[in-house]
Parts: structure tokens; C-alpha cells; sequence
């Protein structure tokens, strides 16, 4: 009976990836083993960080001609939510996967939004330097494969080299008194060469969810343990 429920599971995963357009997207990042891809899931929803997105409009209230990145904006949910928070605001997406930008751009078409914008990138390498006044990476540096039993060393997904190496880049793009928001993520801000021309500017409570689904780990990328908080919103000096 053993067998046969696990050959049943097998079946259908591989139908899963055959006709979910999401899971065969992981699948084909996993088995490319595309360099920088620190998420290979794609899930989202419209509005997930509501409190996140309010703080950042109230924090650019009084700004002019605002320019927003979404970091790792999936299938665009989130790009299309700054919208309702931002009405004015230029907003663009990057995002690793092929398919995703695909899907955004549809989306686009529909909206018909001539401030939104998608991009394929796996860094903010073909970014202008100085450029945006907020970069939202929400679950983006966060593996979710390293959900899944918590092992010492995340080196098998993700590192902290490249982690750095990546946030080093979206910090050169952000104008100074530019908003860094990074929440989800399996490593700190605080332990990147970058984190040191920021200041803390909002802080969470870390709960038992973020323990379970978010493990943290330390420059060595072995796993830590967490304190009581963690930093997710940053200002650039």
C-alpha cells in the first residue's frame, strides 16, 4: 500500500509540473541551477504585505515623480498592488523567470498601465545607478526548499556570497534617502558590507511562521539562531 500511495504521489507531481505553469517553472530553475536564483517558487497573491506597502507610501508621501522596483515580482501581484498604493509612481518588475515576465506582461497589456514596466534580470545589474526611491525584495531571498527540514547549511540553495553580491547591487540603484525593504529572507541585511550605509527604519516581530518556513543563516551559511525582531525596513544614508 506503501508503494503505491508513493507512486500515485510521484504521478502526480510529475503532472504538476507538466500543466501547473508555476511548478514547472521551479522545476526548470532547480534543474538549470540558474546562477542568482535565490527563490525558485513562484507563489504570490494581490496584497500579501499590506502593512509593508502602507508604511512605504507614507514614508514617500511627500515625494515627487516616485520609482519603485519590485525585486522578484513573480507574476506581478505585487507590482500591481503598489499601484493601488502609489497611484503615481513609476513601478518595475524584475524577476528571474522567463514565464513570469511573460505572465506580467500580459497583465500589462490589460491594464494598460504606461508607469508599470517588466523586466527578465537576475540582478539589478542593468539598473541605473542612483535611480529609485524604494526596492521591495519580499520573499525573494528566501529558499523554500530550506523550509523543509532546516539543514545546518543552506550552501545547497542559496549563499551569503551571493546574497551580498546581490544586495550590493540594488543598494548602487537606489538614490540616497532611498527605502530598502527586505522581509522573508533567509539571511540578514546586517551581516552584508552594504548594511553599514543604511539605518533601521521599521522592524518586525518574528514569529513561529517565520521560524518554520524561514531559516536564518550566518555569512558561513550555516544556520543561526534568531532574536525576537527582525529588521525589514532600511533608509539609505
Amino acid at each position: 500500500m506503501g508503494g503505491a500511495t508513493r507512486a500515485l504521489g510521484a504521478v502526480r507531481h510529475l503532472a504538476n509540473v507538466a500543466y501547473v505553469p508555476r511548478v514547472r517553472r521551479a522545476a526548470v530553475l532547480r534543474l538549470r541551477r540558474a546562477p542568482n536564483c535565490f527563490q525558485p517558487h513562484n507563489d504570490t497573491a494581490p496584497d500579501r504585505y499590506p502593512e509593508t506597502f502602507a508604511l512605504i507610501r507614507d514614508l514617500l508621501a511627500d515625494r515627487d515623480q516616485l520609482r519603485i522596483l519590485s525585486f522578484g515580482c513573480s507574476t506581478g501581484d505585487e507590482v500591481f498592488t503598489l499601484r493601488t498604493y502609489l497611484p503615481t509612481a513609476e513601478i518595475t518588475g524584475l524577476d528571474i523567470s522567463a514565464g513570469n515576465i511573460r505572465d506580467c506582461r500580459r497583465r500589462l497589456r490589460r491594464s494598460g498601465d504606461a508607469l508599470v514596466s517588466f523586466r527578465r534580470a537576475r540582478d539589478a545589474s542593468g539598473e541605473p545607478t542612483g535611480h529609485y526611491d524604494a526596492i521591495l525584495a519580499m520573499a525573494v531571498f528566501r529558499h523554500g526548499d530550506l523550509a523543509i527540514g532546516h539543514p545546518g547549511s543552506c550552501a545547497g540553495s542559496v549563499t551569503f556570497a551571493a546574497f551580498e553580491r546581490t544586495i550590493a547591487g540594488l543598494a548602487r540603484t537606489l538614490r540616497s534617502g532611498g527605502y530598502l525593504v527586505i522581509d522573508h529572507s533567509n539571511f540578514a541585511f546586517a551581516d552584508t558590507a552594504t548594511g553599514g550605509a543604511f539605518e533601521v527604519v521599521a522592524v518586525r516581530p518574528v514569529t513561529d511562521a517565520d521560524r518554520a518556513g524561514t531559516p536564518q543563516y550566518g555569512p558561513d551559511d550555516r544556520v543561526v539562531a534568531e532574536g525576537a525582531q527582525r529588521e525589514i525596513v532600511f533608509r539609505k544614508r
